[in-house]
């Protein structure tokens, strides 16, 4: 049985914008900040303290934070866009956090992975917002192939993604071996590090890993409060309903019977990848009455059937 999927918007606090004026990078590492201070309020340093403690961990340099940060404000446009995103997504990622007993705050994840761009393609191949790699994104069951990929499926990818953070921190009992796993492989973890405590062993992590923990935590204090940093995350609401059909049916019979465009409808179904829908899969369409609590039908050409259930 399924359930509508609403993505409300929350409105963040307002501050002031910080001095940091020019960032000089090197490939992923922030090198300087060559003009202005950052400057952790004692608001900002309680967060970090408590964020640390919610997922028992020690709290991370400072200084590698400020640099994370100042690395995200070098593209203010791109982390605006991301945010909005992000406002629309994490009502419904946290739901699904909560279902599984996870922190959540590991919602803000897919801002570190992809910055919440659901068509999002690493070079190593991962994708979605979650960015998972096409084999563990099969061993959580979902569907990879030249007609669907589901890694690119809000709710489906973020039902596998916090599937396997569960089944990490099993293995692991640690969240910042966790996250480190996350981003470099379990098996890379559990070789370079023996599973031992991550802030002495880390050394052996690749760069890129090693820094993954105060990234993460630069991407909490600016989703936080982002006009502190000169962001505007103002979006209008957008809902949507997710419909499954009893079997498949052509993109373009739905187009013409749901009467959208199709620019809009690959923004919300990037996992669709042709022009086919395979039964089964989640279709995602504007949600045209926020207030109907009824089990709804449309019924297409070809006989499918999308069921709409609130």
């Amino acid at each position: 049985m399924t359930i509508a999927l609403c993505f409300a918007v929350v409105v963040l606090l307002a501050g002031c914008t910080p001095a940091v004026k020019e960032v000089t990078l090197e490939r992923d590492r922030v090198l300087i900040i060559k003009k202005g201070e950052m400057k952790f309020s004692e608001k900002e340093r309680r967060f970090i303290k408590e964020e640390a403690e919610k997922f028992g961990i020690d709290v991370p340099e400072s200084e590698e934070i400020k640099k994370y940060i100042a690395y995200y404000l070098r593209d203010k446009k791109g982390l605006e866009i991301a945010l909005r995103r992000a406002k629309l997504y994490l009502p419904h990622i946290k739901k699904i956090l909560r279902k599984h007993r996870l922190p959540e705050d590991l919602a803000l994840l897919p801002l570190v992975e992809s910055a919440f761009n659901p068509f999002a393609v690493s070079p190593s191949g991962a994708g979605g917002i979650w960015q998972l790699m096409p084999d563990t994104a099969r061993r959580y069951g979902l569907r990879v192939d030249g007609e669907i990929d589901e890694r690119f499926d809000l709710e489906k990818s973020t039902e596998a993604a916090a599937r396997y953070l569960k089944d990490l921190y099993r293995i692991f009992g640690s969240w910042e071996l966790v996250l480190a796993a996350y981003n470099c492989g379990e098996g890379c973890v559990s070789r370079k590090t023996g599973g031992g405590n991550f802030w002495k062993t880390k050394k052996n992590l690749p760069r890129q890993t090693r820094r993954y923990v105060p990234k993460f935590f630069a991407a909490l204090l600016i989703a936080r409060d982002p006009r502190k940093y000169g962001i505007s995350v103002d979006v209008g609401e957008l809902s949507i309903e997710r419909k499954v059909s009893d079997r498949g049916y052509s993109v373009r019979e739905l187009l013409h019977t749901a009467g959208i465009r199709e620019s809009r409808f690959r923004d919300l179904n990037p996992h669709i990848k042709g022009e086919y829908v395979p039964p089964g899969a989640y279709v995602y369409l504007p949600k045209e009455n926020t207030q109907d609590t009824h089990i709804k039908v449309i019924r297409l050409k070809n006989g499918a059937v999308l069921y709409i259930i609130p």
